[in-house]
């Protein structure tokens, strides 16, 4: 890029000093006039030539105009295809995902529910057979724990005073 920018600058130097040139020349010989036709049919050929190429881009952009029209149109139709196939796939698992649901509800409702019921009958029946038939009182799972790490303190520390003498 940079030795692109370079040659576009010393091009642009060396033209500014040719033209500079001519135009001192032609004022030194007196043909200034001449000069003049020169530039203006150089100019003119240069306006034909970028009307010439300016058509010839048009056509090009119909040409690729039509080539694009006739390629998105295949492109159109399978998005289309595509689309209704994501559709159905979506549907079917809308359906899997229900079908699973109601499975789930079904299985906690028949099978879980009742079991849970009944285990939780049996541990309340345990905890109520304790009551009536033990101590009196209820004795949650905490107290049972406590009761047993203070049992394991006071052995631990029974073995210590009985291991210092």
């Amino acid at each position: 890029m940079q030795k692109a920018k370079r040659f576009a600058i010393i091009i642009g130097v060396v033209l500014v000093i040719i033209i500079i040139g001519g135009i001192s020349l032609a004022a030194i010989f007196g043909r200034l006039l001449e000069l003049l036709y020169v530039c203006i049919i150089v100019l003119a050929l240069l306006l034909v030539a970028g009307t010439i190429y300016q058509i010839y881009s048009v056509f090009n952009l119909l040409k690729t105009i039509k080539t694009v029209r006739e390629e998105i149109k295949p492109l159109l139709n399978s998005a289309n295809d595509t689309l209704s196939l994501v559709k159905d796939t979506a549907r079917t698992a809308g359906n899997t995902v229900s079908t699973i649901g109601n499975a789930t509800k079904m299985t906690s409702e028949i099978a879980l529910g009742p079991s849970v019921r009944a285990a939780a009958a049996v541990v309340a029946g345990q905890e109520m057979a304790r009551v009536f038939l033990g101590k009196g009182h209820a004795r949650s799972r905490s107290d049972e724990r406590r009761k047993q790490q203070m049992e394991a303190m006071a052995a631990a520390q029974a073995a210590s005073d009985g291991g210092g003498k």
